[in-house]
């Protein structure tokens, strides 16, 4: 990966496909599924047939090289794409050791502190 592309993000990010069950936590409860375009250790994008809201709070449930990562996030940013669906960007707000270990074999990274 190029430098360049690091010093823009925090957190690098690849292309990942990936099957996501997304549930909306608080006070309007929602569930669906959708599927990740894009990974990174820091957060991820994904479509979905529904609009979460700018700062809904999810809880995801991700696919990940056969193995579930778990994590809470937050919505930071949608964007509406052809025939009704919706780009979600969300960052990571709760990630345990054993989720982040999981998503750090997608970059080839131990992440063992």
């Amino acid at each position: 990966m190029s430098s360049e592309y690091s010093k823009k993000r925090r957190f690098p990010r690849i292309p990942s496909c990936n099957a996501v069950l997304v549930n909306r936590l608080g006070d309007a409860p929602a569930e669906e599924l959708g599927r990740t375009l894009v990974m990174g250790l820091g957060g991820c994008m994904f479509t979905s047939n529904e609009s979460f809201g700018l700062g809904a709070h999810l809880q995801l449930l991700i696919t990940v090289n056969r193995e579930v990562v778990k994590s809470h996030a937050r919505v930071v940013w949608e964007r509406g794409i052809e025939n009704g669906r919706v780009e979600i960007g969300v960052e990571f707000t709760a990630l345990d050791d054993d989720a982040r270990a999981k998503l750090g074999r997608l970059f080839g990274q131990s992440t063992s502190a």
